[in-house]
């Protein structure tokens, strides 16, 4: 962020841009010296003349030709040095994993780690004659976990190389989160009740602890979905 610059123009602010770009601009205004500048590091926004490493690059480069310029490059980002007080709390628009969207990778890599061991757990609690007589529910519950740990890792991926698919990836990891253990209640409750021969109502029973927790989980997927979609930061950081 040091080496991007931004520049007042008519009360708003303008960037970032690199320092050549700053140059090539400045280089078109009548009076350079008044421009209100600011870059990572400065405390308020300065005139270029209080800056030593444009002022000095400034009158050291030599203006190109009108001809050679955008039009949108030859306005004037000037604005009188009475209005920098409207600058003086201007600050650069947030990204980078850090502040809730820091929060929110934690809690994404935390959450893979427990979901890896709560199905390791699940997986020694079965029994051996249980595992032989209703492998198939089982396999299908494994499965289950290892296609939710696997989006939760790929979520991750996205989320650390700033991918313009996370948010959308994330959304449907948190919808999954959530429907999970009911899918999980439902396959079970209907393998017992085809291997068993007993009504399907018999297995699908949902305790209070459950509904609570579905109940928790749900209300959480729908604050981080809500951040994801207005967060400027989100916005700003998967962009690639």
């Amino acid at each position: 962020m040091a080496d991007l610059w931004f520049y007042a123009e008519g009360g708003q602010q303008r960037g970032p841009i690199s320092i050549s770009e700053l140059l090539t601009l400045l280089a078109r205004v009548a009076d350079p010296r008044r421009v209100l500048v600011w870059r990572q590091g400065f405390e308020n926004w300065k005139p270029v003349e209080e800056v030593h490493e444009i002022a000095q690059q400034l009158l050291q480069s030599t203006p190109p030709s009108p001809e050679s310029l955008p039009v949108e490059l030859i306005r004037e980002p000037a604005v009188p040095a009475q209005d920098a007080a409207a600058f003086k709390n201007v600050q650069t628009e947030m990204t980078g994993i850090s502040g809730w969207l820091g929060l929110l990778a934690f809690g994404q890599v935390i959450g893979i780690m427990r979901m890896v061991v709560s199905a390791a757990q699940y997986a020694q609690s079965i029994g051996g004659e249980m595992w032989a007589q209703f492998s198939i529910v089982f396999w299908g519950e494994i499965a289950m976990s290892a296609a939710l740990i696997g989006l939760a890792i790929w979520t991750a991926v996205l989320l650390f190389m700033h991918s313009r698919r996370f948010p959308a990836v994330f959304i449907v990891q948190m919808i999954c989160a959530v429907l999970m253990p009911l899918i999980d209640l439902v396959w079970v409750a209907s393998m017992f009740s085809v291997g068993l021969n007993r009504p399907f109502g018999d297995f699908f029973t949902i305790a209070p602890l459950q509904v609570a927790q579905t109940v928790v989980g749900a209300i959480s997927a729908a604050v981080w979905i809500s951040y994801v979609l207005r967060s400027r930061r989100v916005a700003n950081t998967f962009t690639k």
